[in-house]
């Protein structure tokens, strides 16, 4: 699997809502994140996608089972009967994996809630903003900032190399102060 940088991210999370969620390595690589802790069957998997990403998304078993049977392939990830039903468990192969590609796993489901809760809020503002906040947790000025933020970009893209160094430097400063806060 290749490293899913932040350019990736970003371009990867505009085209989640329709179509294909996800290729198999990204599949797989999110089943290992719910296999992390504990085993689990594949509809509690199932399961797992549908809670995290507040029932936006829920591979089918036609698109599951296979990724669960390709973990098993590539020995990151083992099976043990109880009655018909499979129990998936990570195996140390798949421990090892995971920790190689924790922050593309961490990026993948940050990617599947975001696009979720922007569904959910789309959904929601429909009744009230209020309503999308409390589903969501997201103020309407966050979402509203969000979107005038893309409209200024989508206006400056004809800018000249100065212009958009001076803009880069701007994002730049703001990226930093945000994430320089989160981690506080």
């Amino acid at each position: 699997m290749n490293r899913l940088g932040i350019n990736t991210v970003r371009q990867r999370s505009s085209h989640l809502t329709s179509g294909r969620k996800f290729n198999a390595d990204e599949l797989q690589l999110m089943l290992l994140w719910f296999l992390r802790d504990s085993p689990a069957y594949g509809y509690e998997l199932i399961k797992h996608f549908n809670n995290l990403s507040f029932g936006f998304y829920s591979p089918s078993p036609g698109v599951l089972y296979p990724a669960l049977r390709q973990l098993e392939v590539l020995g990151f990830a083992q099976t043990e009967f109880s009655g018909k039903r499979k129990n998936y468990q990570m195996t140390p192969a798949g421990h090892a994996h995971l920790q190689i590609h924790l922050e593309r796993a961490r990026h993948l489901l940050a990617i599947l809630k975001h696009a979720a809760k922007r569904m959910l809020w789309v959904k929601q503002a429909g009744e009230s903003e209020t309503a999308a906040t409390n589903a969501t947790g997201w103020l309407p000025e966050f979402v509203q900032t969000r979107k005038a933020l893309q409209a200024a970009l989508l206006a400056r893209s004809d800018a000249s190399h100065a212009e958009q160094r001076r803009i880069i430097a701007i994002l730049q400063r703001t990226t930093r102060d945000i994430l320089e806060s989160s981690s506080q």
